[in-house]
This record gives structure tokens, C-alpha cells and sequence, in this order.
């Protein structure tokens, strides 16, 4: 398989209605800001729009009027988003609705025996989300929008495209073994449980081999000894010094210690004396 194919979206249905109830499409096509939506071409434009412009996902507006949000996510399907497109907007890290619009349009087009390898990873997911607007908004997260996107054949008064039977069934059943596996292991299920041991495995290896090496090579434990051996060598520097000044005083002659002499070195060393803390301070 060519990576350009791989890279495509197996769809299924109306390649013309996006398999949209016929009103909202209708009037999708109609809506004046959908036809202002024309002059953007691009995937990031349309990204964009929706950071700047979306704020929920009702499908509608006032009355039957067509939401900013379904207006984006029907001219997504005119440019035939693929897979890195698609993943591109389920992880988007900069707006919950560039998200919660990407597994619409999963839902929307996407073949239904591939929800699950699609919507499974992000049924923990607690990213808050308004389902619908107004002073009271239908709050949920981007976990339950999955979860509720594979199971209900409604969405906020619009039809979502029929689920075969075979098919519902068997995502009914894998979110029961997700249930469970959760109950037993906590959110995630099984893998998010070994997961998680193994990154606390890791840590706690990481982290003895990190005490044995600060043991060995600690540079505080570096400094502390040559800070023990500065001062030693500055003691033994100090006894030397005073050492060799009693021997030089017993060297000298008395005549040289008159009273005139020892006044000017008193006089010498206070001067220098008051030099040097002029200096320091």
C-alpha cells in the first residue's frame, strides 16, 4: 500500500450530504456565513475559524439557522480531510472544539467498523466542553462526547447517520469490557494500568541508580573536603608564617629597637593600617 493511500479515510455514504439530516445540510448550504467560508481554502484556515469563532456545538443557532460549528465541520468535508488531518484536529492542543469537531466528522463519514480503533483512546479523556449554548449550557467532556457519539443515534435534535446493528452491537460490547477492565484496574483499563507500573518501575530504578551516584561522585561531598583541606593548608601556612617572624625577632639587634625607631614602626603600621581599610571598606 502507497503511503498516499494509507494516508486517506475510508468514508462511507452520501458523498454529496455528508450523510447530514437533509434540513440541516439544506440550510448549511444556504447560510450566509457557510458562503463566507468560500474564500478559505486551507486546513489551518479552517482551524483557525473554528479556534476563533466556535464557542459549542449545537447543530443550530436560532431556530433552524445553522451553528458556526456544523458550517465548519460541512466544509471540512469539502476539502476530504485525511487521516493526519484528522489526527491533527483530535489532539489539537490549543481549543477543545478544533477536538470535539474532529470526532464529528468521524462520526459523520468515518466507516462505523472503525469507530472504536478511533474513539477508544479518548474515553478518559476530561477535557470540559459546552455541548450547547445560551445562560445554561449542556456542559460535558471530550471522554463522554466519544462515548456518546458511538452509542446514541441523536445528537443535540439532529440525526447522527445510522449505526448497523452488527456493529453497534459489537461497540456495545467492547464498551462493557472497557467498563469492567476500568473497574478493575481504574480509568484506562488494563493497559493504563501496566502503564502506569512501568513508569513506576523506571522511577524507582532511576532513581536508586541517581542515590548510588550521589554517594560516589556528590560534588557537595567534593567541596566539603577540599574546603577541610583549605583550611588545614591555611593552618599550617599560619604557623610557618609565625615561626619564621619569633625567629626574625630573635635574629635582630636590640640597638635597632630604640624608642624612636619603634614609634615610627607604630606609626608605619597604624598608617598602612588606616590605608588598607580605606580600601576595603
Amino acid at each position: 500500500m502507497s503511503k498516499k493511500a494509507s494516508n486517506k479515510l475510508e468514508t462511507w455514504g452520501n458523498e454529496a450530504t455528508m450523510n447530514m439530516n437533509a434540513i440541516l445540510y439544506q440550510n448549511i448550504l444556504a447560510s450566509p456565513y457557510f458562503k463566507s467560508l468560500y474564500e478559505k481554502k486551507t486546513f489551518h484556515e479552517i482551524v483557525d475559524e473554528i479556534y476563533n469563532e466556535v464557542y459549542n456545538l449545537a447543530p443550530f443557532i436560532k431556530g433552524t439557522a445553522p451553528s458556526t460549528a456544523f458550517c465548519c465541520l460541512y466544509k471540512f468535508w469539502t476539502l476530504r480531510l485525511t487521516v493526519k488531518q484528522i489526527e491533527n484536529l483530535i489532539d489539537h492542543p490549543d481549543s477543545p472544539y478544533i477536538r470535539a469537531i474532529g470526532f464529528l466528522y468521524l462520526r459523520y463519514v468515518c466507516a462505523p467498523a472503525q469507530y472504536w480503533d478511533w474513539f477508544q483512546y479518548y474515553l478518559e479523556d476530561d477535557q470540559e466542553i459546552d455541548l450547547s449554548g445560551g445562560p445554561r449550557p449542556q456542559k460535558s467532556t471530550i471522554g463522554k462526547l466519544c462515548r456518546m457519539l458511538m452509542t446514541e443515534q441523536k445528537f443535540q435534535g439532529t440525526m447522527l447517520p445510522r449505526i448497523p446493528v452488527p456493529i453497534a452491537r459489537d461497540l456495545s460490547k467492547k464498551l462493557e469490557e472497557y467498563d469492567r477492565e476500568s473497574q478493575q484496574y481504574g480509568g484506562g483499563g488494563k493497559y493504563k494500568q501496566d502503564e502506569e507500573e512501568g513508569d513506576e518501575r523506571s522511577y524507582r530504578r532511576d532513581r536508586s541508580s541517581r542515590d548510588r551516584g550521589s554517594r560516589d561522585r556528590s560534588p557537595y561531598g567534593r567541596r566539603r573536603d577540599d574546603d577541610r583541606y583549605r583550611r588545614r593548608s591555611r593552618s599550617r601556612d599560619r604557623k610557618r608564617y609565625d615561626d619564621d617572624r619569633r625567629r626574625r625577632r630573635r635574629s635582630i639587634s636590640p640597638r635597632r629597637y630604640d624608642r624612636s625607631s619603634n614609634s615610627r614602626s607604630r606609626y608605619s603600621r597604624t598608617s598602612r593600617s588606616r590605608s588598607y581599610s580605606r580600601d576595603r571598606y
